[in-house]
């Protein structure tokens, strides 16, 4: 799997979450969109529900990933800051399960 691939399914969890959300408050759909932080457009309990959707998104697929361990955790710079860091993240996980 490509990292656009992986970026398409995060812009599809993008999508499903605009459409729970207003027309003003809209999550951008690039590589340097800010998710998660202090300048992120999604706070703790919508990240999680992103989560999930690139999760079951990952699982549509047949590929079994999880996001939200400790590793993702403990990390100094967390790879739910933007676009760009979470496909990277991902794509680290894919090639671990090769």
């Amino acid at each position: 799997m490509t990292n656009n691939d992986i970026q398409k399914i995060i812009f599809d969890a993008i999508d499903m979450a605009n459409n729970a959300r207003e027309d003003n408050k809209q999550i951008p759909t690039s590589e340097d969109t800010e998710l998660y932080g202090t300048e992120g457009h999604l706070d703790s309990m919508g990240l999680v529900a992103f989560l999930v959707d690139i999760e079951e998104s990952f699982q549509d697929t047949g590929i079994n990933l999880t996001l939200t361990d400790e590793r993702a955790m403990s990390q100094s710079s967390s790879p739910f800051r933007n676009v760009e860091s979470l496909t990277e993240y991902i794509s680290t996980l894919l090639k671990e399960l090769e």
